[in-house]
C-alpha cells in the first residue's frame, strides 16, 4: 500500500511540474490531493518500521529467552527429579514420583505456559516425601528456575499483545489509505470526465500502454 500511495503521490507531483497543458487551478487541486496522501505514507512506513523493529530485536530476545528458559527448566526438574531418588534411597514413605510423576518426561514436556506452573506444583508436593540432605537445595533451585520461565513467558506475551497492536494500527491504516485513493480516482474522473487513460497513469493498477507501431516493449517505455 505504501507502494501505492507513494505511486500516485510521485504522479501528482510528476503532473505539477511537468503537465504543461493543466491550469493553475489543476495543480493547486493536484498539490491538495497529494497533501491528503503524505500522512497515510508517514504513518504506514512508521507502524511497519516498529512491526519490523519489534520482530527483528525486541521478539527475537523475548522468544529466545523462552525457549533457553524452557531448556534451563527441563534440565532442573531432571536434575531435582534424579537427585530426589538418591536421596530417598533406603528410606520409608513417599519417594520422587510424587513430587515428579512416574515419567518426568510427562512434566517436562508440558505446554510452554504451563510448565512452570506444574513444577512449582511439584516443588510443594516435595514437602510431603522424607527428608534429604538437597531437599531445600533443590526446592529452591527449581522455584528459581520456574519463576524466571513465568517473568520470561509474561515479557513475550506483553511484547506480542505490542506487536498485535501495531499490526492492528497497519491494517486500519490499509484500509484508510484504499479509501483515500478511491476517493482521488473519483476526484481524478470528475475533473477530467474524458481523459480515463489520464486519470490511470495516477494509479498503480495501470497498465502500461502499448508500444507504438514500430517501436519495441522498452522503447514505448521510454517514449
Amino acid at each position: 500500500m505504501r507502494r501505492a500511495l507513494s505511486h500516485s503521490m510521485g504522479a501528482l507531483a510528476a503532473a505539477i511540474a511537468a503537465d504543461l497543458e493543466r491550469t493553475d487551478e489543476d495543480r493547486t487541486f493536484f498539490e491538495n490531493e497529494k497533501s491528503k496522501l503524505e500522512p497515510l505514507v508517514a504513518q504506514l512506513r512508521s507502524v511497519h518500521l516498529a512491526i519490523e523493529d519489534h520482530e527483528l530485536g525486541p521478539g527475537e530476545v523475548l522468544q529466545g529467552q523462552v525457549e533457553m528458559g524452557d531448556e534451563v527448566l527441563d534440565r532442573g526438574v531432571r536434575v531435582a527429579n534424579t537427585r530426589t531418588k538418591l536421596g530417598l534411597r533406603g528410606k520409608s514413605g513417599l519417594d520422587a514420583s510424587h513430587a515428579f510423576g512416574t515419567r518426568v518426561d510427562e512434566l517436562v514436556k508440558k505446554p510452554l505456559a504451563a510448565e512452570p506452573g506444574a513444577v512449582l506444583d511439584a516443588v510443594q508436593r516435595l514437602n510431603d516425601v522424607p527428608p534429604f540432605d538437597e531437599k531445600e537445595k533443590l526446592q529452591q533451585d527449581l522455584t528459581r528456575r520456574a519463576e524466571q520461565q513465568e517473568s520470561f513467558l509474561r515479557a513475550r506475551d506483553a511484547g506480542y499483545k505490542l506487536l498485535m497492536q501495531k499490526k492492528s494500527e497497519a491494517a486500519r491504516l490499509v484500509v484508510e489509505s484504499a479509501l483515500s485513493l478511491a476517493s482521488l480516482r473519483g476526484a481524478m474522473e470528475h475533473r477530467f470526465p474524458r481523459q480515463r487513460d489520464y486519470v490511470k497513469r495516477f494509479f498503480m493498477d495501470a497498465r502500461p500502454r502499448s508500444p507504438k507501431p514500430g517501436e519495441s516493449e522498452g522503447e514505448g517505455e521510454s517514449g
